[in-house]
């Protein structure tokens, strides 16, 4: 019998796999969304499957962070990587679900046209950022799909007393049920400002899929509202083999091995790392005022 709980599926929860890594039999069904469509999730896997013996695979089934916990509380992922603390506690306390902890830190960016119009750089918060472009009405983009990504940005306006997503006569809000990169390379065509993640950010560079776009506000500190840190979630009442081949990868993952997996994952290709490992506690190479430059990052002086 599936254990019961407040949290609410926002769309469909995907139950099947997104990918597959290896060959033979299934022993570990990890659970995720933005990690894996920047490839973190298959190099893991890869690199963890070269320590094993015999012909195994690892599957990634893609879901945003509340709908990947719904899954693991359905059984169809045995590891839950996500990215909001209240839920994942609220699993905790209604007994379902224990957690790891922290295995790797993403974080959240405020972009916005290489120009940057408004002069948000000079604010002093993400939030007062937000209320200077709600005052000037100008084009902002958002993610309507109940993602970690869409209740950070609304906490972020909620801090300064507005509700933009209420309001229907708000042209220069514009809401999309996109995926994190196409919401990005809209973004970037429409001369937009808007919320995405460092991974996102730096996988669509590598991509080549945007040429506009410059970060604003990014993470100082490693207690920075904007940080995106991924924390794992395994369920209490799974089988004895499932629970003993989610602690060995786990420990794989935390391991000086897997941390640098973490540590180095995109930076041959876009020139900076798309994450940072547990201990580094944040990404310490600034994105600001940068811009995508033949397919890597390129900061640019501010002097």
């Amino acid at each position: 019998m599936i254990p019961q709980t407040v949290l609410r599926s926002h769309g469909q929860v995907e139950s099947q796999p997104t990918e597959t890594y290896g060959f033979g039999d299934v022993i570990l069904r990890i659970g995720n969304g933005g990690a894996g469509a920047t490839g973190l999730i298959s190099a893991l896997a890869h690199d963890y499957l070269s320590t094993r013996s015999g012909n195994v695979a690892i599957t990634w089934v893609c879901n945003h962070s509340r709908n990947t916990q719904l899954a693991l509380l359905n059984g169809y992922i045995d590891l839950a990587l996500t990215y909001e603390r209240g839920s994942e506690q609220l699993a905790v306390s209604e007994g379902w679900a224990r957690s790891a902890g922290c295995v790797f830190h993403d974080h959240f960016c405020l972009v916005g046209p290489i120009a940057d119009p408004l002069c948000l750089r000079t604010c002093s918060t993400p939030s007062s950022a937000l209320l200077r472009l709600a005052q000037a009405k100008h084009l902002f983009h958002s993610r309507a799909d109940f993602s970690a990504t869409m209740f950070k940005e609304r906490d972020l306006w909620q801090t300064v007393g507005l509700r933009p997503w209420e309001e229907c006569t708000n042209e220069w809000y514009k809401t999309s049920l996109m995926t994190p990169a196409e919401a990005l390379i809209e973004a970037d065509r429409g001369g937009a400002y808007a919320l995405t993640d460092r991974s996102t950010l730096l996988r669509q560079t590598m991509l080549g899929t945007i040429s506009r776009t410059t970060v604003i506000c990014e993470p100082q500190n490693a207690d920075d509202v904007l940080m995106n840190s991924c924390h794992a979630l395994y369920a209490t009442q799974a089988p004895l083999r499932t629970q003993m081949e989610v602690a060995k990868f786990l420990r794989y993952l935390l391991s000086e091995r897997g941390q640098n997996i973490v540590a180095k994952f995109g930076e041959h290709d876009v020139g900076l790392p798309f994450f940072a490992r547990v201990d580094e506690g944040y990404a310490r190479s600034s994105l600001i005022g940068g811009k995508p430059q033949n397919r890597r990052w390129s900061v640019v002086s501010m002097l």
